[in-house]
């Protein structure tokens, strides 16, 4: 059976570990060591990920617990996210690092 890791709980995507096929039922190892599965919509390769809900037009795509983009059209529920149903969101990584000390 395909397999794929849920990396943080807020991820609304997982990463396959093996290639998944159209109608393969994929065990989804959860972040807390827990398994479920989904149903596989489409080939998604070794490595790439997998929505495991609806993702809306407009919506954070979240992986490691963070945006790493947004989806650019609806990703159904089981199916490949990649580069051409998501878009880069810049970041102002400056902003983000904490200040030690006065």
């Amino acid at each position: 059976m395909p397999k794929a890791l849920h990396i943080h709980p807020m991820d609304n995507v997982a990463v396959c570990t093996s290639e998944v096929h159209i109608g393969d039922t994929v065990e989804i190892i959860e972040s807390d060591g827990s398994k479920s599965s989904i149903t596989a919509t489409g080939t998604i390769a070794f490595c790439n990920k997998i929505a495991l809900v609806d993702i809306e037009k407009g919506q954070d795509v979240l992986k490691y617990g963070e945006v790493i983009g947004k989806a650019t059209t609806l990703i159904p529920f089981g199916s490949l996210v990649n580069d051409q149903n998501i878009a880069s969101q810049p970041r102002s990584y400056a902003d983000e690092y904490i200040q030690i000390g006065g």
